[in-house]
């Protein structure tokens, strides 16, 4: 059972710190038909020709693939250490060229308020809003594969899926962190803790026991999903958390709102990095890399930062602009990991496609869909080939605005690429 004790983390400066890199363990051999096995083949024999078969797999794939590098001789090798970089967080594709015309899928009409939060694997979408009705979607299809509701029916603020697509998990007004089986849709664990509204959740990727919860009372807290336990309460902020993502390393980044600050969460090494850079309100968060991360606040602002530097990369002011040439608070943010892209949303209309330089010190924009409404949440699948959009007439924490023009949807954009490796 792990242990419940709070603990406050010192703040250290992101100048001073190093960089920890993970070990990384490589994903056993997908599983082939039993077909091809003799029934006198031993165990070492069986491992030996999956193995070979797997080689085979990736040799026919490197092969087919027209723009790979001719500098890579052997693309076996290439694309193993393709897949240890991306395991690890550290990969580049630099897809801004490749990426085509953004359109809409699917709008789908399932909940009665604004949607206030959406997550998704490669296969299903989930979405929560201010009627606390949760929904499962068939990205494909745009099919409604079920809905339910919290006991208490207060809005849901926060839902977030793990990578392998096995457990969903929700939280709102109740203060309630509930965590449900993503297939069937039954409730695992109710997890009690925080004194005020759950405002954002994140599963870390590839690792579907830890979550990570934020909430109205300014705290940070830790589950263990595989023994359903609360692991430890992390405290720092000033101010509501309202965003939250993590990635690969045991870390988390959040944002508290009006504390203007950033928070970069060493778990095993209890310890914080502080970043200070945003004039107002901060809303959301999301990173690209374990290196470099974006945020968006209320002052119409988008930055890019580098975990050891304490001011931005980039500032970019005016990232939304109204009909009436009003700034447009930036409501949701989403980076498209291990690239250089990220997507924006807001309540002016549009809905945009970012991409950072080289050396990730400028910033242009890259493509851009209509969307009618006030864009709350963005969630890129994990295969990259959708962007699910919670698109309301309200925003997921108040009502400074209502667009009656507007419908309360869910929306999925078709994201194709062809992805070029650094």
């Amino acid at each position: 059972m792990a242990s419940k004790r709070k603990k406050t983390t010192p703040a250290v400066d992101p100048a001073e710190d190093d960089i920890i890199d993970s070990d990384i363990e490589s994903d056993s051999a997908p599983d082939h038909s039993e077909s091809e096995s003799d029934p006198d083949e031993t165990t070492q024999g069986k491992r030996l020709r999956l193995a070979k078969n797997y080689l085979q797999v990736l040799e026919n794939e490197e092969i087919r693939k027209e723009d790979r590098d001719d500098n890579f001789n052997d693309p076996i090798a290439h694309r193993l250490e393709q897949d240890v970089l991306e395991q690890s967080g550290k990969l580049q594709r630099r897809i801004a060229g490749s990426i085509c015309p953004l359109k809409v899928d699917h709008t789908l009409k399932g909940h009665r308020f604004s949607p206030t939060c959406v997550t998704s694997t490669d296969k299903w979408a989930f979405s929560g809003s201010k009627d606390g009705l949760i929904v499962k979607w068939c990205i494909k299809t745009g099919a409604k594969l079920g809905s339910w509701k919290h006991n208490s029916k207060k809005a849901i603020l926060a839902i977030s899926v793990s990578t392998d697509g096995t457990l969903l998990a929700t939280g709102g007004e109740d203060k309630l962190v509930m965590v449900w089986d993503a297939d069937t849709l039954e409730l695992k664990k109710i997890f009690r803790g925080h004194r005020g509204a759950v405002t954002a959740l994140s599963f870390r990727k590839n690792d579907t026991s830890l979550l990570i919860s934020g909430s109205k009372d300014r705290c940070v807290k830790l589950w263990n999903c595989t023994e359903m336990v609360y692991i430890e309460t992390l405290y720092g902020h000033q101010d509501v958390i309202t965003d939250i993502d993590s990635f690969v390393r045991e870390r988390a980044i959040t944002v508290g709102c009006r504390d203007r600050s950033l928070r970069l969460w060493k778990i095993p090494e209890e310890s914080q990095l502080i970043y200070n850079g945003h004039k107002n309100s901060i809303d959301c968060v999301s990173m690209l890399t374990e290196e470099y991360f974006v945020t968006g606040a209320d002052d119409c602002s988008i930055c890019v930062w580098h975990i050891n530097k304490k001011k931005p990369q980039i500032s970019y002011h005016r990232a939304h602009v109204g009909a009436d040439k009003e700034r447009c608070w930036i409501s949701a943010i989403a980076g498209i990991k291990n690239t250089e892209c990220f997507i924006t949303g807001s309540s002016d209309g549009k809905v945009k496609v970012w991409a950072c330089g080289e050396t990730f010190r400028t910033l242009e924009l890259v493509q851009e869909v209509d969307v009618c409404g006030t864009v709350n949440s963005i969630s890129v699948s994990p295969d990259q080939s959708h962007i699910v959009l919670a698109v309301g007439q309200e925003h997921r924490f108040g009502r400074w605005w209502s667009n009656k023009e507007a419908r309360n949807r869910v929306m999925i954009v078709n994201l194709s690429t062809e992805s070029v490796y650094r």
